[in-house]
C-alpha cells in the first residue's frame, strides 16, 4: 500500500464492533469479565484482529469533574483480557448514540458538545486521562473520538464539527504519540450536509473512518447480495478518501438476519470484504460481533432488528458471515501486507465541486443526488472493466489518468469555469473524457463534444431509449421530471447512438490529441432510481467504448460485467482477485489460460472453464 497506510497499520485490519451478547449497552454497568473473555476468545478464533469498544459516556464521566474509578477499573480488566487473548481494541469516546437511541449525560443540560467552552473543557479532561494513562498500551490499536456523533447532538455548523474534532484529536496526540486518532463518521456525512465533512475530519485525524449499510439508504433499492448493494461500501470508502484526502478504514458494515437469510448475509459479507480490500481500504469492521439476548432493553426494544446484526448467534455459534470473515482472515494472513502493491487506477470519476451545496436553494442538487450519480457511475466503470478512483474537481493535474468521467453533469455547482478549462486541456493533450448531461452549460462545451446546442428540456415521456446500432445495444430508462436532457446538432462529432425521437444521444468527438464522449441524458441518475436494474442493463458498454478510446488495457480482463478484477504486485509476481458482485453464477472469459490454484479455496481449476459462483471471490498468483 502507500506509505501512509504502512505507517498506520501493518496489515489489513479485520474486526468487529463489540457489546456483550447478554448485556448489550449495559456492558459497563453489568460487568461480566468471564463472559467478555469468552467472547473475545470466540472473536480471536474467527480471525478478528480487533474489537471496537464503546465507552458509553454516562458510564465513564458521570459528572463533569469525575472520571469513574469503577469504569476505569473495568477498562483495565478489559486490557488484561486483550493481553490474555492476544487481541486489540479500539476505544471509542463520547458515545451518546447507539443503535437508534440516545443515552445522554445528565449534566449536559442541552449544551452543545462541540462549541460550548464548559463541555469542551471537560471532554478534553476525559481524552487527556486516557491518552496519558494508556499511551504505551500495546493492546490499543487506535483511538476513536465518537460513534456517529451527529446522531447524538447536531452540530450547528461545519466549523463547530471541525473545532471539536481538531481540539480533541490534538489533545490526544499531545500526550500519546503511539496511537493514531480517528472519528467514526457514517454515510450521513456522504448523503447529507450533517456538518461532519470528511475534508474537515481529515485535517485533525490520522486516517478516516466510514460506516455504510445498503439497508439504511434509499440510494440502494436492490437485494443486499446484488451488485449495487455490494459496491456501496467500497465506493463509500473511495469517495471518503477523495473528499477527505486520507486513507479510510471501513469501521462499520453489515446486515441483520431479521431482514434476510443467513446465507444471503454471508454472501454479502464475502463480496464486501474482498471488494474493500481490492479498493484499498485500510480494513473492515463488522457490525457487530454477536446477536443480542436483551431485546427488551434499550436500544433494542425500540429497534428490534438490531438484535440480529451479529456475525455470531446469541448462543455463541458463528453465523455464515462469521465463517466468511474467518476465511477472509486466513487468506489475508497468507501475505506480507507491506509487499502488496495495488495497480494504480487509470481512470477517475470527478466529484462535483459543490458536493455539499450546489448553490440552488431548495433544489434537488443535494449530497444524496451526488452520491447517487457517483455510485452508479462507479458501478458502470467497474462493469466496463475500469479500475476507477474518485478525484475532486479542484484537482490541478489530471495527467496521471487516461480517462476522466463526469456523470450527469448539471449547470451550477458541478464544475467551475477554471476546472472545466483544465479538463478541456486534459482532453486536448490526449486524455479521454466521458460525460453525461443534466444541464451543464460552460464555454467550450460544444467545441469539445463537436455539437451545436439547441436547447435542453425535461423528457416528454416517462421512459427513454438509446440505440447504438453498430454495437447492437438498446438501452431503456425510466426518466425523471427534475433533470434535463440535451437537444443538439452534430458538427464535428460522430453520432453513434440515437434516442427514440431520433435525436443524437451518444456522440464521440476527436479534440486535439484526445477524445470526448457525451451522452445527452443523465443515465447514471436514471439508473439510481431503477430497482435491481444491473442484471440486464448494458449502459456500461458506453463506458467500455470510452475505455477503448482511452487505450486502457488491463493485463487481465473478463467478459462479465458482474466480476470485479484487481491486480496487486507481490514479491515479483502478481496477485489477481476476481469478485462476483451479483447473485448469479457467472462463466467468464479471461484472457489467460491454463490451470491455477485458487488461494481462497485452495482448489485447482481450469481457466478455460472459469465459473465464479454467485457473490464469490477467486484469487491466484501469476
Amino acid at each position: 500500500m502507500d506509505t501512509t497506510t504502512n505507517s498506520i497499520f501493518d496489515k489489513f485490519v479485520i474486526g468487529a464492533n463489540y457489546w456483550p451478547r447478554n448485556y448489550g449497552v449495559d456492558m459497563w454497568k453489568q460487568w461480566d469479565k468471564d463472559e467478555i473473555k469468552k467472547e473475545f476468545k470466540e472473536a480471536k478464533s474467527l480471525g478478528l484482529d480487533v474489537l471496537r469498544i464503546n465507552l458509553l459516556w454516562e458510564d465513564f464521566q458521570p459528572h463533569p469533574d469525575i472520571i469513574s474509578e469503577d469504569a476505569i477499573k473495568k477498562f483495565d480488566e478489559l486490557i488484561g483480557i486483550c493481553h490474555d487473548v492476544d487481541i486489540k481494541i479500539v476505544p471509542t469516546f463520547f458515545v451518546g448514540h447507539m443503535s437508534g437511541e440516545n443515552f445522554d449525560i445528565p449534566w449536559r443540560n442541552g449544551k452543545s458538545i462541540y462549541n460550548d467552552p464548559f463541555m469542551l473543557r471537560h471532554e478534553i479532561k476525559l481524552v487527556r486521562f486516557f491518552a496519558q494513562r494508556y499511551k504505551n498500551e500495546s493492546s490499543i490499536l487506535f483511538w476513536d473520538l465518537s460513534n456517529e456523533p451527529d446522531n447524538y447532538v447536531k452540530a450547528e455548523s461545519n466549523h463547530d464539527a471541525w473545532l471539536w474534532n481538531y481540539v480533541l484529536s490534538s489533545e490526544i496526540k499531545k500526550h500519546d504519540k503511539n496511537h493514531p486518532v480517528t472519528l467514526g463518521i457514517h454515510q450521513a456525512s456522504l448523503l447529507s450536509d450533517n456538518k461532519f465533512c470528511p475534508e474537515d475530519m481529515g485535517e485533525g485525524n490520522d486516517f478516516l473512518c466510514m460506516h455504510a449499510y445498503p439497508i439504511y439508504t434509499d440510494t440502494c433499492i436492490d437485494p443486499v447480495n446484488s451488485i449495487r448493494s455490494t459496491y456501496i461500501a467500497p465506493f463509500a470508502s473511495k469517495l471518503t478518501k477523495a473528499l477527505g484526502g486520507k486513507d479510510v478504514l471501513f469501521e462499520e458494515f453489515g446486515a441483520t438476519t431479521l431482514m434476510m437469510s443467513e446465507e444471503i448475509e454471508g454472501k454479502y459479507y464475502k463480496t464486501v470484504l474482498y471488494s474493500l480490500f481490492a479498493n484499498e481500504s485500510l480494513g473492515a469492521l463488522a457490525w457487530c460481533f454477536g446477536d443480542f439476548s436483551v431485546g427488551n432493553n434499550l436500544p433494542y426494544n425500540t429497534t428490534p432488528f438490531e438484535t440480529h446484526f451479529g456475525i455470531t448467534s446469541s448462543d455463541g455459534e458463528p453465523k455464515l458471515a462469521g465463517l466468511e470473515i474467518k476465511a477472509f482472515s486466513e487468506f489475508i494472513n497468507r501475505f506480507e501486507y507491506k509487499e502488496l502493491i495495488p495497480k494504480e487506477c487509470d481512470a477517475a470519476i470527478v466529484i462535483p465541486d459543490k458536493y455539499y451545496s450546489a448553490l440552488f436553494v431548495g433544489s434537488d442538487y443535494t449530497p444524496e443526488r451526488h452520491f447517487r450519480i457517483l455510485l452508479n457511475s462507479f458501478i458502470l466503470a467497474k462493469e466496463a472493466g475500469i479500475d476507477v478512483e474518485m478525484v475532486k474537481a479542484s484537482e490541478k493535474d489530471f495527467s496521471k489518468y487516461k480517462m476522466l468521467i463526469i456523470p450527469s453533469a448539471y449547470r451550477k455547482g458541478h464544475l467551475n469555469h477554471d476546472q472545466w478549462m483544465r479538463i478541456m486541456d486534459y482532453v486536448k493533450s490526449g486524455g479521454t473524457l466521458y460525460a453525461s448531461y443534466d444541464g451543464i452549460s460552460v464555454d467550450g462545451f460544444d467545441e469539445l463534444f463537436g455539437i451545436e446546442t439547441q436547447y435542453s428540456m425535461v423528457p416528454k415521456d416517462n421512459t427513454a431509449s438509446i440505440y447504438i446500432e453498430d454495437r447492437k445495444i438498446k438501452l431503456n430508462y425510466s426518466t425523471l421530471k427534475f433533470n434535463k436532457r440535451l437537444i443538439a446538432k452534430p458538427t464535428t462529432c460522430s453520432v453513434i447512438g440515437y434516442d427514440n425521437e431520433g435525436n443524437p444521444a451518444v456522440v464521440i468527438n476527436k479534440f486535439g490529441k484526445g477524445n470526448a464522449v457525451l451522452v445527452t441524458y443523465p443515465v447514471e441518475l436514471y439508473l439510481s432510481y431503477m430497482p435491481d436494474v444491473y442484471k440486464d442493463d448494458k449502459t456500461y458498454k458506453i463506458y467500455k467504448l470510452a475505455k477503448e478510446l482511452s487505450n486502457i488495457k488491463p493485463k487481465i480482463e473478463v467478459g462479465s460485467p458482474f466480476v470485479e478484477v484487481k491486480e496487486f504486485k507481490y514479491k515479483g509476481k502478481e496477485l489477481v482477485i476476481f469478485i462476483n458482485h451479483e447473485d448469479i453464477d457467472v462463466k467468464i472469459d479471461v484472457n489467460i489460460s491454463g490451470k491455477i490454484k485458487d488461494l481462497i479455496s485452495n482448489k485447482e481449476f481450469d481457466l478455460d472453464n472459469f465459473v465464479i459462483k454467485a457473490d464469490d471471490a477467486v484469487a491466484f498468483l501469476m
